[in-house]
């Protein structure tokens, strides 16, 4: 099992920044959340930068670029007009927006991208739900067809458990797909975390950690009530060569923490999780001007 983080916990940092910043702190592998071309949110988002120069930044770095973290949900219907009274559904929509992070991850050398089922639609019944989202599954999938990247389906939803979630893929099944597993989502929804990777199985590739309080406020790694040392521990004893991912979501909160204490106490916390050494790292981080 390799360690990993997500540029969520350092939206200020480059993405140079933070490729460097992680492996100094013992990280194997870096997760970049990714937005459209356009979006100011994060100044590491990838599709800011040339494809060949993602790739470049991360061997200079000697570190791994596991995936694009993206967006993407495939539930949302398409009236198409309302006032006609019929609901004509575009499949395209969300399959375009994977085909576009698809190509771009392709061509950077990145293994995965990561994708949301979604919400069943109220007032709907779930058959339909599931068939919408499933054949968009099937269709987004495909899009990582004659490329080494694949696509990840992550739980949450109305797919928040690890159960529904493998019901979705086993019923609209691709080569090309994979499942990446947020332990917070699970748990939340009532799942029990070892057993839900233990269900995954081999189709589990990413498996997310970002800690919570009680009341699901987000809390650093290990100080939350999240069983994450149990089920990363059981994950480990199976073999699995699977990505634990450390999120913490200060790109969405008002965290005044600076990010390289909250990634560094997270590395030495799962190395000491792991029963391993964390490798030494001698260069100071910096994050430029």
């Amino acid at each position: 099992m390799k360690i990993a983080c997500s540029t969520l916990v350092c939206p200020e940092w480059t993405l140079e920044e933070a490729a460097n910043n992680a492996a100094q702190m013992g990280y194997l592998g870096l997760e970049m959340r990714a937005f459209d071309e356009d979006d100011t949110l994060l100044a590491s988002n990838p599709l800011h930068h040339d494809p060949q120069d993602i790739e470049a930044i991360f061997d200079r770095a000697g570190i791994e670029a596991i995936s694009y973290a993206t967006g993407v949900t495939l539930d949302h219907p398409h009236v198409f007009p309302p006032v006609l009274g019929h609901l004509f559904i575009d499949n395209e929509a969300p399959v375009k927006e994977t085909k576009r992070f698809v190509d771009h991850a392709a061509r950077a050398d990145i293994d995965y991208v990561r994708i949301y089922p979604g919400t069943r639609q109220h007032g709907e019944p779930a058959a339909w739900s599931d068939r919408r989202i499933g054949e968009r599954l099937v269709l987004a999938a495909q899009t990582a067809r004659n490329t080494n990247t694949r696509v990840l389906i992550e739980n949450t939803g109305s797919f928040a458990k690890a159960q529904d979630l493998l019901n979705l893929v086993e019923s609209y099944p691709s080569q090309w797909l994979g499942i990446s597993y947020n332990i917070a989502q699970g748990v939340f929804a009532g799942d029990d975390p070892i057993a839900a990777v233990q269900l995954l199985g081999d189709r589990l590739h990413t498996l997310k950690l970002a800690d919570a309080d009680a009341e699901h406020h987000p809390a650093l790694l290990g100080e939350g009530v999240l069983p994450l040392r149990d089920t990363l521990v059981a994950l480990q004893d199976t073999g699995s060569n699977a990505w634990a991912v450390y999120e913490h979501p200060r790109l969405w909160i008002k965290d005044e923490r600076d990010p390289q204490d909250v990634l560094s106490h997270a590395a030495d916390t799962l190395y000491a999780w792991l029963g391993s050494t964390q490798p030494s790292n001698a260069d100071p981080i910096t994050t430029g001007a």
